[in-house]
């Protein structure tokens, strides 16, 4: 996942998320969220629920779940950092072609996805986070090899209050929602970050054999 999608309300985010803000400038919508912007990201903090902007860290952005769990710090990083991104859906690019294709990514059955994450520098204030990834399931598989993981709503307390390192460990595997996926080809205005608007995520006909 190199860029994603946020266009919520205070209500949604405490009805899907059970965490409230009424920060104006948190909630403003984005259109193509990237790596080095400061997103909205949620964290259980001594037992009660934030929401912060944090920066999407640029040089890790994403890591693989299965690599991270591997390393001698996972377990504790995820016990005191785990986080969740709200996403409402995501662009992945399609390789195989010499123009790579941008595509959007959504679950038509949820306004918003939490994507799991973890805090990098949780102690700062400024905050910075990387989200996980996984091998991609079979409908995405002909765009990109990854794709970001994708918790279950019953999931999301668990995550953020100590259980994180088991549900990663099982690699989220009840997390194909293929049948609810919706993959669809986009203008070519998202290659830009400057550009940031709704056009960005409405769908486009194939313009040629390989789209």
């Amino acid at each position: 996942m190199e860029r994603y999608v946020l266009q919520t309300t205070a209500n949604e985010l405490e009805s899907i998320f059970g965490v409230t803000s009424n920060s104006e400038v948190l909630l403003e919508p984005t259109f193509n969220a990237a790596p080095g912007y400061l997103l909205p990201a949620i964290f259980a903090k001594k037992g009660v629920l934030s929401i912060e902007s944090c920066i999407w860290e640029s040089e890790s952005p994403t890591i693989r779940t299965s690599e991270f769990i591997r390393s001698e710090s996972a377990h504790s990083q995820l016990i005191s950092n785990a986080c969740i991104i709200p996403v409402n859906g995501f662009y992945l690019w399609k390789q195989t072609v010499n123009d790579p294709l941008p595509f959007y990514v959504r679950i038509h059955s949820r306004s918003l996805l939490g994507i799991p994450g973890f805090l990098i520098n949780p102690e700062e204030s400024r905050k910075r986070f990387s989200v996980f990834t996984r091998s991609a399931n079979v409908l995405l598989k002909p765009l990109d090899d990854s794709m970001p993981c994708i918790l279950e709503p019953k999931q999301f307390a668990s995550w953020l209050n100590g259980d994180a390192f088991s549900i990663a460990k099982a690699g989220f595997i009840s997390n194909e929602m293929m049948t609810d996926m919706t993959v669809y080809r986009v203008p070519d205005l998202v290659n830009e970050l400057s550009n940031n608007g709704p056009e960005l995520i409405q769908p486009i006909p194939k313009l040629r054999e390989e789209d």
